[in-house]
C-alpha cells in the first residue's frame, strides 16, 4: 500500500460518559478537505483514525524490533517471507517491508496539527486548550510512527504535510537519518509543554500520549542521539513523578510481574496501544505466538534464563513448556489456563525500561556512572526474585552486555530486541560492530552463520530495503543501496 493513499475518515467516540473507547468506520475515499474541518468531532476523529493506525501495526512493531535480533525464533507455521527476513535473505518485494501503516498514521497526524487550529474559530466547543491537548497528541503520534521508520529503514522522506488528493502525483525524496530524528525530537519537545499527565479514564491515561509517555519516546530517541544527559533529564522526569512505578515481582505466592500483559493497564505501564474485547477490538497475538505460531523463544534467551533458576520471568510467565510466548497467550502464571480472548495491550513503554534506558546513559556517560547503572539493573532483578549478584565486567562494553542480557529478558517478544543491538552497534562509527555480529548470530542458526555474518559487516544491510511497490509509486526515492541489485 503506497504512502499516498485513499485516506478512510474514522469517527471516535472517546467520551467518558459512554466508556467507549474505540473507533467506528465511515466510508472510504470520503476524502478530507478544507470544508471537512467544522467541529471538534471531526478533529477527534482524524486524531482517533492515528491510533487506530497503532493498532494495525502492532505486527510491524513486533517483526521491525524483533524479527532480525536474537530473542526469538521461528515457531511452526512460518511464511516464505518471514523466513527470508529472519535469515537476511531480503528482497524488496518481501510483504513485510512496508512502511505504509506507518505514514497514514503520520498522515492523519499531519491533518490535526494543520487544520485543528483553524477549528477554534468555527466550534466554540473547541477551545484553546483541548486544541492545544489534540496537537499534543498528534505530535506524538507523528514521532513514534516516524520513530519506528528511521529505525527500521534509516533514510526515508520526511512528510510535514498531509497528503489530501489521491488524483494528484505525490512524490518526495528521502531524507536522512539525522533530519528525521531532529524532527522526532523536534515533534516531541513541541507535544511536551501540553500534553496530560493523566486522562479521565485509566485506559486513556495508559492508551493516548501523555506528557509520561512523551518523556519515555524522548529518553529512547536521546539513546538513539547519544544525547545522554538529555536522556537521563527525560527518565528522571518519570521516575520522579509519582504517575507510574515499577510493580512488584511477586505478591505472597502470585506472579504479580505477569499482569503486566495478563490484565493490562498496570500502574507500571506508560504506554499501552488499547484492546478490549468487548468492543470487538482484538489483535493477532495469541495467533502469531499461539495458534498458528510464528514465533518461540530462542535458545540464547533459554540460556539467560537458565543462568537464574528463581526468575519469575521465566518458564510459565514468559514462555511455556512448549517454548511458546506464555505472556500473551496465559491469562495467568505458571498455569495452564490459556486467555480467552485475543485482546492483550501491546506495552510500547513501561517503568522497567525507564530504568533501563537510564542506566545505558549512565553507561555511556563514563566509568564514575557505573556504580548508579549496576544499581539500576540490579534493581529489575530483584523485581524478578533474582538473589545472584550481578557481574558487571570490567569495560564499558562488558556492563553494556549485561543490560543487554536484563533487557533481553525483560521485554522477549515487546518489539526490542533488534533495535537494542542496532543502537548499541552503531554508537562511534561502529564501535561494537562485532558484538552486534555475535550477538545476532547467537539467535540464527548454525548452518547460516557465515553467510549472515558476511551480509551484517556492510551497514546497509542493518536496514530494510523499500518496498518496491513504494519505487513504482515516487519515482524520487532511492533503493538503500544493499539492496539495489535485488529484483
Amino acid at each position: 500500500m503506497k504512502i499516498w493513499y485513499k485516506l478512510i475518515i474514522i469517527s471516535i467516540l472517546f467520551t467518558s460518559v459512554s466508556c467507549q473507547k474505540w473507533l467506528e468506520l465511515k466510508p472510504e475515499n470520503q476524502q478530507v478537505t478544507d470544508d471537512y474541518w467544522a467541529n471538534k468531532e471531526e478533529v477527534e476523529a482524524v486524531l482517533g483514525a492515528a491510533y487506530v493506525g497503532l493498532q494495525k501495526g502492532i505486527q510491524d512493531m513486533l517483526i521491525f524490533g524483533d524479527a532480525r535480533g536474537n530473542t526469538l525464533s521461528l515457531g511452526g507455521l512460518v511464511s516464505t517471507d518471514l523466513i527470508r527476513l529472519k535469515g537476511f535473505s531480503i528482497l524488496p518485494s518481501n510483504s513485510l517491508v512496508k512502511w505504509s501503516n506507518f505514514y497514514q498514521i503520520i498522515n492523519n497526524a499531519n491533518m490535526v496539527i494543520k487544520y485543528a487550529p483553524e477549528v477554534v474559530e468555527k466550534d466554540p466547543s473547541f477551545n484553546q486548550a483541548v486544541m492545544q491537548s489534540y496537537l499534543a497528541e498528534a505530535y506524538f503520534l507523528r514521532a513514534l510512527s516516524y520513530f519506528y521508520i528511521v529505525r527500521t529503514f534509516g533514510e526515508a522522506p520526511l512528510i510535514l504535510e498531509p497528503y489530501m488528493d489521491d488524483q494528484v502525483a505525490y512524490e518526495i525524496e528521502k531524507s536522512s537519518k539525522e533530519q528525521i530524528f531532529l524532527q522526532i525530537e523536534q515533534d516531541l519537545n513541541q507535544a511536551l509543554p501540553n500534553s496530560k499527565e493523566t486522562w479521565p479514564l485509566v485506559w486513556e491515561t495508559k492508551g493516548r500520549a501523555t506528557k509520561w509517555a512523551v518523556h519515555a519516546t524522548l529518553a529512547d530517541v536521546y539513546l538513539w542521539m547519544g544525547e545522554y544527559d538529555k536522556a537521563i533529564i527525560s527518565c528522571n522526569a518519570i521516575l520522579e513523578s509519582g504517575q507510574v512505578g515499577l510493580l512488584q515481582g511477586m505478591v505472597n505466592t502470585t506472579n504479580n510481574w505477569f499482569t503486566i500483559f495478563s490484565e493490562g493497564n498496570t500502574n507500571e505501564g506508560i504506554f499501552e496501544i488499547q484492546f478490549d474485547n468487548t468492543k470487538d477490538q482484538t489483535n493477532s497475538l495469541m495467533d502469531m505466538f499461539g495458534t498458528n505460531f510464528n514465533w518461540i523463544i530462542s535458545n540464547h534467551v533459554l540460556s539467560l534464563f537458565a543462568e537464574d533458576s528463581e526468575d519469575i520471568r521465566a518458564q510459565g510467565a514468559s514462555y511455556g513448556d512448549d517454548l511458546k510466548i506464555w505472556k500473551y497467550l496465559g491469562a495467568e502464571a505458571g498455569t495452564n489456563v490459556p486467555r480467552s480472548f485475543s485482546d492483550q495491550n501491546w506495552v510500547v513503554y513501561r517503568m522497567a525500561e525507564v530504568y533501563l534506558m537510564k542506566a545505558e546513559a549512565l553507561i555511556m556517560k563514563g566509568e564514575s556512572f557505573y556504580p548508579e547503572a549496576i544499581e539500576l539493573i540490579t534493581d529489575i532483578r530483584s523485581r524478578a526474585s533474582i538473589s545472584r549478584p550481578l557481574d558487571p565486567g570490567s569495560s564499558e562494553l562488558d556492563l553494556l552486555d549485561a543490560l543487554l542480557k536484563e533487557r533481553a529478558k525483560e521485554f522477549l517478544a515487546e518489539g526490542k530486541s533488534w533495535f537494542d543491538l542496532l543502537r548499541i552497534a552503531q554508537r562511534d562509527n561502529y564501535k561494537y560492530k562485532e558484538y552486534f555480529i555475535n550477538q545476532i548470530l547467537a539467535g540464527s542458526s548454525g548452518a547460516s552463520a557465515p553467510v549472515i555474518r558476511a551480509q551484517l559487516m556492510n551497514e546497509n544491510s542493518h536496514y530494510l530495503p523499500i518496498h518496491i511497490d513504494e519505487l513504482r509509486y515516487n519515482k524520487l526515492l532511492v533503493q538503500n543501496p544493499y539492496y539495489e541489485h535485488l529484483n
